[in-house]
């Protein structure tokens, strides 16, 4: 590490010291819970966390003062559209008049949502973000290339930049002329240095290299961690030839923070459940699947306590399984996307959306949008390189993975549109009406 990254590692910790080291306790207390999971000890500390916040949104929380909530279970299931039809009834009455922090996002559909979060609630996601991080391979004060949409309610000031040492990247601009230009500046800046971004951003960085036969990145990458969507094999493969470090994803949301990410060497998904208590429900009902089934992934926030999201349903369906190798914790198989993006056969069979990342292996398409329309016809919209000539090939492969029945359109386009949120959806599925 330089002198300067050095620095601000050193200063990060002093003024947590001089801020009573609360964000050094949360971090202590996270890799405790976690890395003792099964000890009696650390069980205790999850149940009591559970219920304390429980407890607190039954005497303070409107809307669940008139509810008969007498144990978790009776706790509903909520999602984004209940929270804005309920807005002010989810907001804890105990912080009226106290300073809350609002947490923005655009949403993969374009409508905007918005939670509250509590000072103490802010200091545990820094703790689990610097868990999280390192356990990637980041250390505090090392530069961090962040790829993400950036608007007035995330981009930070010039002093947060330099103070945190981030190089904000915008990915609306990731033309060709523009990744040659940012791998460009990486190369010429000797210190060590991270890379978080949407996970479609750091796909486009690898079909530019494939396609221009771009050499390796001598670029003294230490971490890569995909964030708001899953790296597929392929590109993670391409990341590790080209920049020498495995790319990791990371399953997070605005509202909560981060619930669960890879660690390198492993394609697990490890479970925050320091910070979380994380179901698997069923598609249509809440009840909760047997383990290693797929469901819509139902999140308890432990530490929010302005706005607490008891049973939030995020929209994305799972696979959870048992005793995680880290940690005997159950853990993530699969982070499959909103059910909304769900990709059912001809013979109206669900599977896994993934398998539309089979494209990656086409050296020549350069971005790629998959629609359902019905019950057994698809839409594929590519942006290509010069010179593909595939288009049968990839339809005869999926009529292998959606039916010999399936009626599978071919369209082309010179870009993919961004979503508001800054992320390119993948894949569409029109069967179903958006949230």
């Amino acid at each position: 590490m330089g002198l300067n990254n050095k620095l601000r590692e050193v200063s990060f910790w002093i003024i947590d010291f001089l801020k009573s080291s609360k964000i050094k306790k949360q971090y202590k207390d996270i890799v405790y819970v976690l890395e003792n999971y099964t000890d009696e000890k650390s069980n205790s500390k999850r149940e009591a966390y559970l219920q304390k916040v429980l407890k607190h949104a039954k005497a303070t929380v409107p809307y669940y003062k008139n509810k008969t909530v007498d144990n978790f279970k009776d706790f509903p299931v909520i999602d984004k559209n209940v929270v804005r039809n309920n807005f002010e009834d989810f907001k804890s009455d105990s912080y009226q008049g106290k300073k809350i922090y609002p947490a923005y996002t655009s949403g993969s559909t374009g409508t905007p949502f918005r939670v509250f979060h509590n000072k103490e609630k802010k200091i545990r996601n820094t703790a689990d973000t610097l868990y999280f991080a390192q356990k990637g391979g980041y250390t505090i004060g090392q530069k961090l290339y962040y790829l993400r949409h950036w608007d007035q309610y995330n981009k930070k000031s010039v002093l947060g930049t330099f103070m945190k040492n981030i190089v904000m990247h915008p990915v609306s601009e990731l033309t060709d002329k523009d990744i040659w230009n940012l791998i460009e500046k990486m190369k010429a800046d000797p210190e060590p240095k991270s890379i978080l971004g949407y996970a479609s951003a750091l796909a486009n960085i690898c079909n530019y290299m494939v396609n221009t036969n771009a050499p390796k990145v001598d670029a003294n990458v230490r971490s890569i961690i995909a964030m708001s969507e899953h790296l597929s094999p392929n590109v993670k493969e391409q990341l590790h030839h080209y920049f020498g470090v495995e790319g990791l994803s990371r399953y997070s949301n605005v509202e909560n923070g981060i619930i669960a990410q890879q660690f390198p060497g492993s394609n697990t998904f490890h479970i925050n459940w320091a910070s979380y208590f994380v179901e698997i429900l069923e598609i249509e009902t809440d009840v909760p699947v047997k383990s290693g089934n797929p469901g819509r992934i139902v999140v308890t926030d432990l530490f929010n306590y302005s706005m607490p999201l008891i049973r939030y349903d995020t929209g994305d369906i799972g696979v959870m399984k048992d005793n995680d190798p880290f940690n005997e914790a159950p853990y993530l198989e699969h982070v499959e996307g909103r059910k909304m993006d769900m990709i059912y056969n001809t013979s109206g069979e669900l599977i896994t959306s993934y398998v539309t990342y089979h494209l990656l292996k086409y050296p020549k398409i350069k971005q790629f949008q998959f629609i359902q329309e019905n019950k057994n016809t698809y839409l594929f919209i590519l942006n290509v390189y010069k010179g593909f000539d595939l288009e049968q090939q990839i339809i005869e492969e999926f009529k292998a993975h959606l039916g010999a029945d399936a009626v599978i359109k071919v369209e082309y386009a010179n870009d993919i549109p961004l979503l508001q949120s800054g992320k390119r959806k993948l894949v569409v599925n029109k069967m179903f009406p958006h949230q």
